[in-house]
């Protein structure tokens, strides 16, 4: 329930660029004629070549000879905001207030920093004091309204809304966000008794039946939630409530009508692209029940609306990817990279592809080129140095995967998880088996959801047939996780080969055979059981089609031509 649904909150200002507000700042200063106007000019160019410490010192300069400059104490809080140094920008932009009290942008502001710091509670006096200047505005009782329910003050919120509709009149907007209170409230049926009148009267405000679509769904009455959003959007013309919508098809299991929404939403440039994007997630973390063919629909809209967002060419680069178009999703990522040298995941994108294509000298080329624009990224340093060690260069790879190591923060523990799994592979590899062990070892403690750690440690033990016990474990855990998965049934069928366990590792080896393409590695596994489970004869026939593609394979062929000459398992 709620895929699609964008949660509407009705606030007051919020800053969403530095820079644009800074060069906002010097227009100001031009047209007011101030004496310092050129000086905001300098600060901006330092800005734009990222001299921060220029900018600062600048400002200070202007402070100390104009100190009652109240734009030039808030151009230095939004530095120092937008840094997040809450503390600071806070006494600056209360110094700016008190110069002008009236100035309702760093009312805003101030609002906002103290939100950002998490201390919605120290925002409501800021309000409180705009209230007394301004008795009039209603959005300021609006801005109390959401402070006041964030800090857990819900009556005292809507006591608020009551002195509102007193001062200016029952309106849509109030009624939303009083309905918005009473839902986080689990006040549903008030919520609905609310709005009602609201969609009775045709309202234009489409949170109205976004809100009671949502109460609907909730309540499994989904053909009112569908009657109700297509009410608002004969009333409102607003697609943003096609999201919403498609939730509600998708709820009645109308995957078809829920699709055509999701279609509608994505061709229109008045949703918000953040929108869409939020959609695409969702698609593709597998949340939904659409195919991967609906899916590309939708991402060749994202590229066609927004040819120059690089999270669209991402988006259906992913979707040609799991489809097998390897050579269209590069060229993709490649595109998306251009657009934004930034986007770590379309670098980390390109060279997985790269490496799916055994184009891995291309793959380290586009990590090292990613890391000159990403200096010590840890994602990009791992990918690199798997690169590295798919082309068997041991000694870059593990400068780079130690590398991803240091540079990863403690707080990521999925990424530790996965540079530690890389190490152990590569260890493996380096025959530092010691060191392998542990590194796997971290890799699991760290996510013990990383089935692939498992499953590699568990072979990597049952091939030195140690630990036995313990790569049983981590095996089957792995199964458990990824019960679809013929590599590690393989792994499962070795490890119980290796304890003698033959009759259980006959049937999770033909449970990998019969559900994959399988490799000659798998194949050998196969004849290998087939011949202690007594079946000499078919034995050798798998022994045999594991030599005809042992080519390029990590098969021992002279072992494998022993099995096949002698008729016999070879150890």
């Amino acid at each position: 329930m709620n895929m699609f649904k964008k949660i509407a909150y009705i606030g007051l200002l919020v800053i969403v660029g530095l820079f644009c507000t800074t060069c906002m700042y010097a227009q100001q200063a031009q047209t007011d004629d101030k004496p310092y106007k050129q000086l905001l000019v300098d600060v901006e160019a330092r800005l734009r070549t990222g001299d921060f410490a220029g900018a600062i010192e600048k400002l200070d300069d202007i402070i100390a000879k104009y100190p009652d400059a109240a734009e030039v104490y808030y151009a230095k809080a939004l530095l120092y905001g937008q840094a997040r140094n809450f503390d600071v920008a806070i006494s600056l932009t209360e110094k700016a207030l008190e110069i002008e009290p009236k100035n309702m942008l760093y009312v805003n502001y101030l609002v906002e920093l103290y939100k950002g710091k998490g201390d919605v509670a120290a925002a409501i006096p800021v309000i409180d004091r705009a209230i007394a200047i301004y008795p009039n505005n209603a959005s300021l009782y609006r801005e109390k309204m959401l402070l006041l329910h964030a800090s857990k003050q819900s009556d005292e919120a809507l006591k608020i809304y009551d002195d509102a509709v007193a001062e200016f009149g029952s309106s849509d907007t109030l009624d939303v966000m009083k309905a918005e209170m009473l839902l986080d409230l689990d006040r549903k049926q008030e919520a609905e008794k609310l709005l009602l009148p609201q969609v009775q009267n045709n309202t234009s405000l489409r949170q109205v039946y976004s809100t009671l679509g949502f109460i609907y769904m909730d309540r499994n009455a989904t053909k009112r939630a569908v009657q109700i959003l297509e009410k608002g959007l004969k009333n409102t013309e607003d697609p943003l409530l096609y999201l919403d919508l498609a939730d509600a098809y998708t709820a009645e299991k109308k995957d078809k009508q829920a699709f055509e929404s999701l279609r509608k939403a994505f061709e229109s440039m008045d949703v918000n692209y953040m929108d869409k994007h939020r959609v695409m997630f969702t698609l593709l973390s597998g949340k939904s029940g659409f195919k991967l063919e609906q899916i590309q629909q939708l991402a060749n809209i994202l590229v066609l609306k927004h040819p120059r967002i690089a999270d669209s060419h991402v988006a259906k680069g992913d979707v040609l990817w799991r489809q097998g178009n390897l050579q269209e999703a590069r060229s993709l990522f490649l595109t998306a990279v251009g657009i934004n040298q930034a986007h770590v995941d379309a670098w980390r994108m390109l060279m997985n592809v790269e490496m799916a294509l055994n184009e891995v000298d291309q793959a380290i080329h586009h990590g090292l080129e990613a890391l000159e624009v990403n200096p010590n990224n840890p994602m990009l340093l791992y990918f690199t140095g798997l690169a590295y060690m798919v082309k068997d260069d041991g000694e870059n790879a593990r400068k780079m995967m130690e590398a991803a190591l240091d540079n990863n923060g403690e707080d990521n523990t999925y990424l530790q998880s996965l540079i530690y799994a890389g190490l152990g592979d590569l260890y493996h590899k380096l025959e530092m088996a010691d060191v392998s062990d542990v590194a796997y070892e971290e890799a699991i403690k760290l996510d013990s959801t990383n089935a692939t750690a498992m499953n590699n440690y568990a072979y990597y033990l049952a091939e030195r047939k140690e630990k036995l016990d313990l790569a049983e474990k981590l095996s089957r855990q792995s199964n458990e996780l990824e019960p679809a998965s013929a590599t590690f049934q393989d792994t499962y069928a070795w490890v119980l080969f290796q304890q003698e366990n033959y009759k259980e590792a006959l049937k999770w080896i033909e449970k990998a055979v019969h559900g994959s393409s399988p490799s000659a590695v798998l194949y050998e596994h196969y004849g290998d059981i087939l011949f202690k489970s007594g079946n000499s004869k078919d034995a050798l026939k798998q022994w045999q089609r594991a030599l005809t593609m042992s080519d390029g394979s990590d098969v021992d062929v002279e072992k494998l031509k022993s099995k096949i000459e002698t008729k016999k398992y070879v150890e």
